[in-house]
């Protein structure tokens, strides 16, 4: 959808400059060939009279009459001919180049679900073979395999879960419930619910900074999911026993701006702009199943941009990496 948005944006601008563009040449071009003419005339000793201009010269020349008009109508040909393949050809140009980045998208989606979704189902099969052929033989055995498989499946539902959701997002079906909410004063309910589930799981949540009385649009259930995936890729790619997260949240040009910033190994700087794409990981591999299925930036990116907000990765100096939501602020508070 935004694709398609995109090409007709271009298509529309390039319409309106094949028609603005040789006007105002052709113009340009007139004011060109009549002071030509002019320069011509005087060379050739043909008088003009006083207070009129070389219109008036090529009248009482018809031979001059005839060049001129005859030039004027190959110019602004020309003109016409030239501009018209020049913003065909730049047009054409970025319909190739969206189509070549819509193909390379596809083909990287399609890897990564066939990915994500063979690597349960294998672990699954694997397990589902063991207890059919005796290897689970005893009940402690049975027990763990059982285990296991339902921890696959649950993953597998997860994924399939994720891929729905996005799939919503993406073609603009996922309703979105706008409220007006105090943004401070719901961060910090969000992170105080959120805080013991995730010390359990080795992440310390830290608030340090928050903003009182400021107020924007956003959907409660959706923000709170954003802030979850957030939490939970912090949890998967911690380097130490207990990681941090700091929570910071401001106002910055007229937007809230939560900043929520871990210690952990962070990623390369050519890679910022490449964590909100589908599937993406800063390991190329894909080998480790443990590290999410990639779509939890994916899927923040495209629900702060119903919200109206905007999203973004950065490197702190000290290291690990922050994630930075930004939400209009509701500029009347009553």
């Amino acid at each position: 959808m935004k694709r398609m948005m995109t090409i007709k944006k271009r298509m529309l601008v390039t319409n309106i400059l094949m028609i603005v563009s040789p006007v105002v040449l052709c113009v340009i071009a007139e004011l060109f060939v009549r002071i030509i003419l002019f320069f011509i005339f005087e060379a050739n000793g043909i008088s003009l009279p006083e207070n009129e201009g070389p219109a008036r010269g090529v009248v009482e020349s018809m031979p001059f009459m005839y060049i001129f008009f005859l030039g004027q109508i190959v110019l602004i040909m020309g003109i016409f001919f030239a501009s018209n393949m020049f913003f065909t050809r730049r047009l054409v140009r970025h319909i190739n180049e969206e189509h070549e980045k819509y193909e390379n998208n596809r083909r990287e989606l399609l890897a990564g679900i066939s990915h994500d979704l063979r690597t349960p189902l294998t672990s699954i099969k694997a397990y589902l073979e063991g207890i059919e052929t005796g290897v689970a033989s005893t009940p402690e055995k049975q027990h763990k395999y059982f285990s296991t498989i339902k921890s696959k499946t649950n993953d597998l539902e997860h994924i399939i879960n994720q891929l729905f959701l996005f799939s919503k997002l993406d073609i603009g079906e996922y309703p979105v419930n706008m409220q007006k909410i105090n943004v401070g004063r719901t961060l910090t309910e969000m992170l105080g619910e959120l805080a013991d589930e995730y010390g359990r799981r080795g992440l310390v949540i830290k608030q340090e900074q928050n903003v009182d009385n400021i107020f924007v649009n956003a959907d409660y259930i959706q923000l709170r999911n954003v802030i979850i995936n957030i939490l939970e890729n912090s949890v998967k790619y911690k380097n130490t026993e207990t990681g941090v997260l700091v929570v910071n949240c401001s106002v910055f040009d007229n937007t809230a701006a939560i900043a929520l910033a871990d210690n952990g190994p962070g990623v390369p700087p050519e890679a910022l702009d490449k964590l909100f794409d589908v599937f993406y990981r800063t390991d190329p591999s894909r080998n480790n199943e443990k590290k999410g299925s990639g779509l939890g930036l994916a899927i923040a990116d495209k629900t702060i941009r119903r919200m109206g907000g905007t999203i973004h990765a950065e490197l702190p100096a000290g290291g690990g990496l922050s994630i930075v939501i930004h939400l209009p602020v509701i500029q009347d508070k009553g």
